[in-house]
């Protein structure tokens, strides 16, 4: 079996799950539309709203501020994946783990929410506390987080990791 990741505005326009699996929301604040694409919401495994709240005042204002990659700095400004985990050892958030693995064993579960990258989302800490409860099962992540350019705000073209030193002499280098 396999436990996937997506986000909403992938699920079932780009990425569709089989009539089989179970797709679960997994966020704080669902919206309506949330009823109809998913077979349950569990905000149990959301993150915390300090820390949701925390992370969106500080991508707001590396958006605002023009930064490259907002939710890389929100994510490690305030120190997302160690408190997410934290959160996860509460006895509910242990209880719905349990609960996904035991439908990971029967089916193909998704877990969904509204982050596109998963480098960037709790999903992706979640789905590797279920994979961690259970035997050859896989985590894939919908769009793969590899495929996602990343900006770096630097609009040079990257060096080209062949080149010798005189090459770089050659092109006017010191």
């Amino acid at each position: 079996m396999t436990v996937r990741t997506t986000y909403f505005g992938g699920l079932n326009s780009r990425f569709e799950p089989g009539d089989e699996d179970a797709v679960f929301g997994v966020v704080r604040y669902p919206r309506d539309f949330v009823k109809r694409v998913t077979d349950r919401n569990i905000p149990a495994v959301a993150p915390p709203e300090d820390l949701l709240n925390a992370y969106k005042a500080v991508e707001e204002a590396a958006e605002e501020n023009g930064e490259p990659n907002p939710a890389a700095i929100a994510w490690n400004s305030v120190d997302y994946e160690r408190r997410y985990l934290e959160s996860l050892e509460q006895p509910g958030p242990q209880t719905v783990i349990a609960e996904l693995a035991d439908r990971a064993r029967e089916r193909d579960i998704w877990l969904v929410c509204w982050e596109k990258d998963a480098r960037w989302c709790h999903r992706r800490l979640l789905a590797n506390a279920v994979v961690a409860q259970l035997e050859d099962t896989e985590v894939v992540h919908h769009p793969n987080p590899s495929t996602i350019p990343v900006d770096t705000g630097d609009d040079e073209p990257d060096d080209d990791p062949d080149a010798t030193l005189a090459d770089f002499a050659e092109a006017g280098g010191a």
